[in-house]
């Protein structure tokens, strides 16, 4: 009887567990990277012995990658003024708007 319940339980789990959807670019401000997540054979090719895998853009994100560029480009003017000032530059940084 458990052994019937352990694999109707996993049966179910298995069955309610919905294929990877492709993910959405997100752009963190604090990590200064635009992430994503890809799922073979669903986003991502090409898998090879080496370890190869070939990831392509599709028009969809050029969106999103644009929204993403725009976070990096403050990440990084952030993240040089602070560098500058602790390098000894008299300098107040601000998170740009």
């Amino acid at each position: 009887m458990r052994k019937f319940l352990a694999v109707a339980l996993v049966l179910v789990a298995t069955v309610a567990t919905p294929a990877p959807a492709a993910t959405e670019w997100k752009a963190s401000f604090r990590r200064c990277e635009i992430d994503k997540w890809f799922y073979r054979n669903v986003d991502a090719y090409e898998f090879t012995a080496e370890g190869s895998l070939l990831v392509s853009i599709k028009p969809a994100d050029i969106g999103a990658i644009e929204r993403g560029l725009a976070v990096l480009k403050k990440c990084s003017k952030f993240w040089t003024c602070v560098r500058e000032r602790n390098a000894g530059a008299k300098k107040v940084c601000r998170i740009p708007r």
